[in-house]
């Protein structure tokens, strides 16, 4: 028979607890520079105005979203495929490339 006395962690739960959230934040950090710099490198290219406007904010709290965005006149219609160098889908693409870049 194999015992294991778990009970020393109930004492040790709130720094379970800030480990967890560290780690959340930490994670959610890394899918949304990931994702960033996916976008960056996926985007179509003329003049370089549209690839240089990207901007990123990672999250400071556990649970909180991170932040990308692009505020030139044309980005909703670049994302929306309007260009033959990025065909739509090309933004969820880069999205979805980073949360699967995560390793256990």
């Amino acid at each position: 028979m194999i015992k294991i006395d778990l009970s020393d962690l109930v004492g040790k739960r709130g720094a379970i607890t800030k480990m967890i959230e560290e780690k959340t934040v930490e994670v959610a950090a890394k899918v949304t520079l990931d994702a960033h710099a996916n976008l960056v490198m996926a985007s179509p290219v003329d003049t370089g105005k549209f690839r240089g406007a990207w901007t990123v904010e990672t999250p400071t709290k556990p649970f909180e979203n991170g932040k990308i965005e692009n505020n030139t006149e044309y980005a909703g219609a670049l994302a929306n495929g309007h260009s033959p160098q990025a065909p739509a889908g090309w933004v969820e693409n880069a999205v979805v490339a980073a949360v699967k870049g995560l390793k256990p």
